[in-house]
C-alpha cells in the first residue's frame, strides 16, 4: 500500500456535497483547489501505509463528529476564498 492522506479524500468529498449549494463555483477548478488547500492546512493529516492503519483511520473519521468539524473547516474556507478570491 502506498503513503496516502485521508484527510485529502475528505475534504474534497465533503467540498462536492457541499458546492451542490454554491453552483455558480462548483466547476471553477482554481476556486476548488484553494479551498482545498486552505481547508488542509486547518486539519490534522492522516497519513497511512498499511490495511492496519488504513482501519484505524477510517474507523476514526467515520465518526459524525469528526465529519462535522471537518465539514465546519471546509465552510470556513469557502467563505474565505469567495471573499479573497485569487483566481
Amino acid at each position: 500500500m502506498d503513503r496516502r492522506n485521508y484527510m485529502e479524500n475528505m475534504v474534497e468529498e465533503i467540498l462536492s456535497d457541499i458546492f451542490e449549494s454554491y453552483p455558480d463555483y462548483a466547476n471553477c477548478k482554481p476556486y476548488r483547489e484553494e479551498i482545498i488547500a486552505l481547508a488542509l492546512t486547518k486539519c490534522e493529516p492522516f497519513y497511512t501505509t498499511s490495511d492496519v492503519g488504513h482501519a484505524v483511520v477510517k474507523t476514526r473519521m467515520d465518526s459524525s463528529g469528526f465529519r462535522s468539524k471537518v465539514t465546519s473547516i471546509v465552510l470556513e474556507a469557502i467563505e474565505k476564498v469567495k471573499e479573497n478570491p485569487r483566481a
